[in-house]
């Protein structure tokens, strides 16, 4: 899930581009902007750097955390 707004938030558990397959870190090789394109919301994904060939492209998804329900 994505949220794009208050209002919105895109799903793309069923369809979608490659980038649902971006992985969640910490520590994030990559950061999602929201831009707009004649009207319509955006989102895109740059690198914070040079990235090495065939590393995993990740984002903070920014979630708030949760508390363990193990401990």
């Amino acid at each position: 899930l994505f949220r794009l707004d208050a209002e919105w938030v895109i799903d793309a558990t069923k369809r979608g581009n490659m980038a649902r397959f971006i992985n969640h870190s910490c520590d994030p090789s990559c950061v999602a902007r929201i831009i707009l394109i004649e009207g319509s919301k955006r989102i895109l994904m740059y690198t914070r750097r040079n990235l090495r060939l065939g590393e995993e492209l990740k984002y903070n998804y920014k979630f708030p955390q949760e508390d363990d329900p193990l401990k």
